[in-house]
């Protein structure tokens, strides 16, 4: 130890050099009643110890009283035990993609994490320590959503879920104390009422209770190749959204009695629907395309129900791996995940040529649980979503949901969309 430190200590400096090279303190917490480290940075950037007890936030002056009241929240180290940013997020995203291989994961949903953690990391800087997050940080972030990124509340609300995700995985491995995230880094109202109400404030006109009609579906359908059409009838008949529709096999789909089996590769949940005549008829033609038909010579039941006129696949997800520096040897890393689903974008132009405004392909899944809950059976209609009903009441209930009922449910769909019609037999069979 130099002179200098050595003189720090003999004259009643309270600080010590831990052997990992940061300035420390041993202080009994009597809340926990046991004896904690607090660290003050690193030794060798502030070798007399200065900034470790004067500086005004993480300085031992400025957190004594805390300390010493076991209160302390800053928690400021660049310690193992409290990573940095940069390095939680590698070690968050390892835990994240072995989900993936473990199938307890989509890749969509590992893309939203690489995507808004790179994000967060970026703007706070990757060598800030995770667990000396305060509140003034979260509060900025969030106005840089508003005002720079400019995120609604929708997708503030997710931002929001995936970034708090990410800290609580390094507090809950115990590298940190959860941060204080104070009072701006909440989850903005997302129910009907507030988001009128934000639409109206903003002069934005509101679609959020656009349900289509019937005849509105056939303008679609009019205008709408082979599949596009069975994706139509598909996603109202059924409320499948885009992405999984793109990830539709053939052996989910018994076109001879109109069943269909497909959990949500999102979350796993059951799902099950019944499909209308008129939707196993658009199959049947998309089924027999020069591209489908090859791809089920080569692939069997297991090929895609829907593909481009290439032969190629409406959505898309894969890993990107690109070659980095780390400890000056070159690696192959995972850095991101590509989508595309070209699905959403046609059908949105499609909608708009119609005449057909605030209409996007969400808009049929909406419709088709807005009209199912004219069947009255909430309980179909959920299995039919893919929901998961995660109240302590439903853990209990063991009761199986029978095909009638989910062939009732699909009726009623179709009665309020086509009231002339009789769907009684031909309509449905």
């Amino acid at each position: 130890m130099s002179k200098i430190n050595a003189r720090h200590l003999t004259v009643g400096f309270p600080l010590r050099v831990h052997r990992n090279g940061h300035w420390y303190k041993s202080i009994w917490n009597p809340r926990t009643k046991r004896t904690e480290q607090f660290y003050f940075g690193k030794r060798a950037d502030d070798p007399k110890g200065e900034r470790a007890i004067s500086d005004p936030v993480a300085g031992w002056l400025a957190r004594r009283a805390a300390i010493l009241a076991g209160i302390d929240n800053i928690r400021v180290q660049a310690t193992a035990e409290d990573p940095g940013l940069g390095e939680l997020m590698n070690r968050f995203l390892i835990f994240k993609r072995n989900k993936v291989h473990a199938g307890e994961l989509s890749l969509a949903m590992l893309h939203d994490y690489i995507g808004e953690v790179e994000h967060f990391v970026t703007f706070l800087k990757p060598s800030t320590p995770a667990g000396g997050l305060r509140p003034e940080h979260f509060s900025a972030y969030m106005r840089h959503l508003i005002r720079d990124r400019k995120l609604g509340r929708h997708a503030r609300k997710r931002v929001r879920g995936l970034i708090t995700a990410f800290l609580r995985f390094g507090a809950k491995n115990a590298w940190y104390v959860m941060p204080n995230t104070g009072t701006d880094w909440v989850a903005p109202a997302t129910d009907p009422d507030s988001m009128r109400q934000a639409k109206t404030r903003a002069g934005v006109k509101d679609y959020s209770d656009r349900i289509l009609r019937g005849e509105e579906i056939d303008r679609l359908l009019l205008r709408a190749p082979p599949t596009f059409k069975a994706l139509i009838l598909l996603g109202i008949n059924t409320g499948m959204g885009p992405a999984d529709l793109g990830r539709l096999t053939w052996d989910k789909v018994d076109l001879d009695s109109g069943r269909f089996i497909y959990p949500r590769p999102k979350t796993g949940a059951p799902r099950v629907g019944f499909l209308w005549k008129k939707t196993r008829q658009a199959l049947l033609r998309v089924r027999i395309l020069k591209h489908n038909r090859a791809a089920i010579e080569q692939a069997g039941d297991a090929a895609l129900v829907f593909l481009t006129r290439t032969g190629r696949p409406f959505y898309v997800e894969k890993e990107i791996h690109s070659e980095v520096k780390v400890d000056g040897k070159i690696v192959r890393k995972l850095t991101g995940v590509a989508l595309s689903n070209t699905i959403s974008g046609t059908f949105t132009r499609m909608a708009r040529e119609a005449g057909l405004d605030g209409v996007t392909f969400y808009r049929l899944r909406h419709s088709f649980k807005t009209l199912g809950k004219n069947a009255r059976d909430r309980e179909s209609l959920d299995l039919m979503m893919g929901h998961r009903d995660a109240s302590v009441g439903r853990i209990y209930d063991h009761e199986t949901v029978s095909w009638r009922r989910i062939e009732r449910v699909a009726k009623a769909v179709y009665r309020e969309l086509w009231r002339t019609a009789r769907v009684s037999g031909a309509a449905l069979r």
